[in-house]
């Protein structure tokens, strides 16, 4: 009954909305209309009379309909109240196990807002193929499938232990071993090994899974999942710790796990709840939230097994292997990095079968029928956060950009299109909804050959922290390099081909790189000159088109800039001819008068490199030689990446994206 009325005062305030829509559109015709006649004659001031009349009127009307849809958005909500209300009464029978139908009414904005929903799933939305109500299913879980960490994985053997094993072994403390098997206890996913299977604390010490030993503090962590009984009440986590009874540090350590591994745990129904909706529903206040993952209030409570290193729970299962014998989530141990996200490999190790030794991506284990189409989207999204874009180019057409804001990479369907990257019938089947955005990425990458580019210049950075590919001046706005060598690697990419954009690969000029946010005013000013010295300079006499070692023999270019933009190139495969933008040898340079001979011969003495640059990983000085050397190819364009990091305590302070949900397998 309270379900059937929300939906008939959602359909009226809709209508209510529509016709509020279409006073306000009437109302700026009106008004543009009244601006036309301002420069008219006296004898339209009556017709101007006349409209300022009925602006009035539809003033009136529109107040009218504003009144009305906020009555009707106040009954709305006192209903999804109540709906919610009449959810929470509901309780779960020890004995039945028997979970309940979740169900209440969510506003699919905040959803979006807080990310709780990605691209795939609004794209459906939109389109009519799945309901508000299925996109509810989606967000709350029965806890029946492990979604913490299980084991380790030994990438020497290719097998999978379990974390007293791994300590019994010395791969790492026992008080380590201990931390994830209390994550586990904490969300319900004490589970089996060998089959993935989930089992209480009692089960696994009588099954001979867990040490007896580690029973009571077990016990208490799962706690976590049953709910703290206190005054007659079945308390979760949050409400534990207002009341005093759990330790705040404790408490946060634990919200944190069970945020990463899918959403609070509500003990009186035993289903996850996505963080957010959580906040909704009491289970946990949004002060605590965005507390998480502050290393003051709440510092990393986790030991990553591979580096030894301080890590949130969430940090250590981003770089987990997800092993299809038994369905488990696995953290590696060894020196082979394989889950280490690199701009030097397409694909990371995200799946392995330990009962056969394999190791394959996420698409490739999806290809080959190892893990089902829910498996794969749901790794997928632990990897990467790919959204489309529609923007439109310099010809003024209009492109659809798709972009893991991860990573920082980036492709263009049209482009994809007209390369054959990507068949017109696929597109089609992802503008359809058939086919997933990470399918349509994973399909063109795995057709893309990638060559390196060894005349490049430095095209971008490489956080090594975040794992991602950043531009030149996203680099200085972060705090990884100085403005001085922000200007020096932008001035040799000026004057090499244009301003690299490291997402895509693409090579811009200035005007096209400032409206991309690739350089910003200022520098849009000093680079002019470099961009001259690729596409030559024009002798004002003679209407003639020198290069730069040419123009700055006649003092039409400044010679220190020459010098640096003579360096850029010759380090970069060679002079380039302003006319037709070919590279020549040196020697042919030299010969055909595009370079000085003095200037040629003195830059092959490296004591004439200055330290002009700042490396963005060391801090230390070097050349621009040297920091062609330390770079390393992107496998996502076949240009030059320069690694960075951030000095402590330098630069922006970093966030983390807390209210994402984690999609359950």
């Amino acid at each position: 009954m309270l379900k059937n009325k929300n939906a008939e005062l959602q359909k009226q305030s809709n209508e209510s909305q529509k016709l509020l829509n279409k006073v306000n559109m009437l109302e700026d015709e009106l008004f543009s209309h009244k601006n036309s006649l301002k420069g008219l004659s006296s004898n339209s001031e009556k017709v101007a009379e006349n409209l300022k009349k009925e602006i009035h009127t539809l003033q009136n009307d529109k107040k009218v309909a504003e009144r009305k849809a906020d009555s009707l958005n106040a009954k709305i909500s006192e209903l999804s109240s109540s709906l919610t209300a009449n959810f929470g009464t509901k309780q779960v029978e020890a004995t039945s196990q028997k979970l309940p139908e979740v169900k209440w009414s969510t506003n699919i904005q905040y959803l979006i807002k807080y990310q709780l929903v990605d691209e795939e799933i609004l794209r459906k939305l939109e389109m009519g193929f799945i309901t508000p109500a299925e996109v509810e299913d989606l967000l709350v879980q029965p806890i029946d499938k492990p979604t913490a960490i299980t084991g380790v994985y030994v990438e020497s053997s290719k097998k999978k232990i379990s974390f007293i094993e791994a300590a019994e072994k010395g791969f790492l403390a026992k008080t380590y071993a201990l931390e994830f098997l209390e994550a586990q206890a904490a969300t319900g996913s004490l589970a089996d090994l060998a089959t993935g299977q989930i089992h209480s604390v009692a089960e696994a010490v009588e099954m001979g899974i867990i040490d007896v030993s580690m029973k009571d503090k077990l016990m208490e962590a799962e706690k976590a999942v049953r709910g703290y009984v206190h005054k007659g009440r079945m308390l979760s986590v949050f409400q534990a710790m207002e009341e005093r009874i759990l330790d705040r540090y404790k408490g946060k350590k634990i919200l944190e796990v069970q945020v990463a591994t899918g959403g609070l745990i509500n003990p009186e129904t035993l289903t996850r709840v996505p963080a957010c909706i959580a906040v909704e529903q009491g289970l946990l206040s949004k002060e605590i939230l965005q507390s998480l993952y502050d290393p003051v209030s709440n510092p990393r409570g986790f030991h990553n097994p591979d580096t030894g290193q301080k890590a949130y729970y969430s940090e250590v299962l981003k770089t987990c292997l997800y092993d299809v014998d038994g369905g488990v989530f696995l953290t590696p141990f060894g020196e082979r990095h394989l889950t280490s996200t690199s701009p030097l490999s397409p694909h990371k190790v995200s799946v392995v079968n330990s009962s056969c030794g394999s190791e394959m991506s996420t698409h490739e284990a999806f290809k080959g029928k190892h893990i089902d189409k829910k498996t794969y989207l749901s790794l997928s999204r632990l990897e990467s956060e790919w959204q489309e874009k529609p923007i439109t180019d310099p010809s003024g057409n209009m492109c659809h950009i798709i972009t893991d804001n991860r990573s920082g990479r980036q492709i263009c369907l049209e482009s994809a299109l007209s390369q054959r990257f990507l068949e017109a019938s696929e597109l089609e089947s992802y503008r359809s909804g058939a086919l997933s955005i990470y399918e349509i990425v994973d399909i063109i990458f795995s057709r893309m050959v990638i060559v390196e580019d060894v005349n490049s210049t430095i095209a971008g950075l490489w956080d090594v922290t975040q794992k991602k590919r950043l531009s030149i001046l996203q680099g200085f706005q972060q705090g990884l390099t100085d403005r001085a060598t922000a200007l020096r690697l932008l001035e040799s990419q000026a004057c090499t081909g244009g301003i690299c954009d490291p997402s895509s690969g693409e090579k811009l000029t200035l005007c096209d790189a400032l409206n991309r946010g690739l350089v910003d005013e200022g520098l849009n000013q000093q680079l002019q000159p470099f961009e001259q010295a690729y596409n030559g300079i024009v002798d004002p006499l003679t209407g003639k088109t020198l290069t730069v070692s040419q123009a700055a023999q006649e003092n039409l270019f400044p010679k220190d800039a020459a010098f640096r933009c003579i360096e850029f190139q010759l380090l970069t495969g060679g002079p380039i001819d302003p006319v037709t933008h070919d590279r020549v040898s040196p020697e042919e340079a030299i010969q055909r008068g595009l370079v000085d001979k003095v200037i040629a011969s003195s830059l092959k003495d490296e004591k004439h490199h200055t330290k002009a640059l700042s490396c963005p990983k060391t801090k230390r000085r070097i050349t621009f030689k040297e920091a062609l050397e330390r770079s390393v190819f992107d496998c996502h364009t076949g240009l030059r990446l320069l690694e960075a990091t951030k000095l402590h305590g330098f630069g922006a302070k970093s966030t983390f994206h807390y209210s994402t949900q984690r999609v359950q397998i």
